[in-house]
């Protein structure tokens, strides 16, 4: 994926109140999350391997999210 895709995403995702974050080796696949962690207002986005998203789970959440 390009950087200037990820980015659209992500500024698409802060618009919607949520965090994209990209890979990393902890995390393998994208996090998308609301809120503060361990906040009772916390959310994570889940796809089929769990919290960690493909990158098409990570659009479809967002076209799904209201707002932005």
């Amino acid at each position: 994926m390009s950087e200037e895709r990820f980015a659209q995403l992500r500024r698409l995702a802060g618009r919607k109140g949520w965090t994209l974050q990209a890979p990393t080796q902890r995390h393998p696949g994208y996090l998308l999350t609301s809120g503060k962690p361990g906040a009772k207002d916390a959310r994570i986005a889940f796809g089929a391997n769990g919290p960690v998203l493909t990158l098409a789970e990570v659009e479809q959440w967002l076209a799904d999210l209201p707002g932005g």
